[in-house]
């Protein structure tokens, strides 16, 4: 599965790969890279396995993104996320995290739908 948003120069784009019952997910927006990880299984509060690189910001952002995703779909959840635009506005940070959160639940609606085809 793969999700794409824009807001003014900003582009994220969000793909999914299944492993199994669990996912990896891949957030990347201006030049890719990656950032940060994190690994979250369901019902586990706060919890969540978490590596960032030095330097980089995104690690709050893959915090809650797997936490959500990992408790809505009751499986365990890895994301890595790489975003990067050069002279970034406190505006935009805000406005890339919106976008990530809209991208979240886009992608948790389409997987819920997929699962309630799969009971048939």
């Amino acid at each position: 599965m793969r999700f794409r948003l824009c807001q003014g120069r900003l582009k994220l784009e969000l793909r999914v790969l299944r492993l199994g019952r669990d996912l990896q997910v891949v957030l990347n927006g201006g030049a890719a890279h990656l950032g940060a990880v994190a690994l979250a299984a369901p019902g586990g509060a706060d919890e969540a396995g978490l590596l960032v690189l030095p330097g980089h910001r995104e690690d709050q952002l893959v915090r809650r993104m797997a936490r959500r995703m990992a408790d809505a779909l009751n499986c365990a959840v890895c994301v890595s996320a790489g975003i990067h635009y050069d002279a970034i506005s406190k505006e935009e940070i805000a406005a890339v995290e919106r976008l990530a959160e809209t991208l979240t639940e886009r992608c948790l609606a389409a997987m819920t739908a997929e699962q309630k085809d799969e009971a048939c």
